[in-house]
């Protein structure tokens, strides 16, 4: 349970009243927790791996809204206020995470409503996320794009071998293949990162962080401060 920062942060009796009803388990890579609409049952805390969240378009595989990893908590807000989803939530990089049923979760926030209030934390978190995501896509070049989200997914799953595809990253930033391969080719001769079969191995994350856009340090310094109660 350490793994996920949510309940890190969380005070021995807050965790006391969600520890009964958390349920271990793994999340795997394309797996869908929920699609648009849906009514959120439970609420998620991914100790690795990464959950991206995205809104789906017709006959393509959707835009990237945020993502929650180790640092974060999956439908927190939506289900404390009985709200349905808002996004698709598609496991990105497997690993493993805590459940709590959405009833209980209520329950737990009626007995410690300081959980609630971290939780609008880590909402308020994912949405500066979206924002700059929208504005990120909308005014930078490629390079910063792709080294920005190999950084974040870095981040969110404490592992610098990436299993990510090519054309995964390409329908991620909505972009062409041969565009996400040419500017691999390039961070990988500036000794930021290996290409692999399959993954993209972060080597120099410092030299990976000098070709990101600057979207990367405005997100990642919203969420440091947002961690702090």
């Amino acid at each position: 349970m350490a793994h996920n920062r949510f309940l890190s942060e969380l005070s021995a009796t807050e965790l006391a009243a969600l520890r009964p009803h958390l349920v271990d388990c793994d999340i795997t890579a394309g797996d869908c927790l929920h699609h648009i609409g849906d009514a959120i049952e439970s609420v998620v805390f991914p100790h690795s791996g990464v959950i991206c969240m995205t809104l789906p378009w017709r006959n393509t595989a959707g835009a990237v809204v945020a993502w929650v990893g180790r640092e974060g908590i999956l439908g927190g807000l939506l289900a404390t206020a009985s709200m349905p989803s808002n996004c698709n939530a598609e496991v990105r990089i497997g690993g493993h995470a805590s459940l709590i049923s959405a009833t209980d979760f209520r329950h737990a926030l009626d007995l410690h409503p300081a959980i609630g209030r971290l939780a609008a934390r880590y909402d308020a978190a994912m949405m500066v996320q979206a924002q700059q995501n929208a504005a990120c896509n909308a005014t930078h070049k490629v390079e910063g794009r792709i080294a920005r989200y190999l950084l974040e997914l870095y981040d969110r799953s404490g592992d610098n071998n990436i299993p990510l595809k090519h054309d995964t990253l390409a329908q991620m930033l909505a972009i062409r293949r041969t565009t996400v391969t040419l500017v691999a080719q390039n961070l990988e001769k500036d000794g930021a990162l290996i290409r692999g079969r399959g993954n993209m191995q972060i080597v120099n994350r410092d030299e990976l962080e000098r070709h990101s856009c600057e979207c990367y340090g405005r997100v990642k310094d919203y969420q440091e401060k947002t961690a702090c109660r």
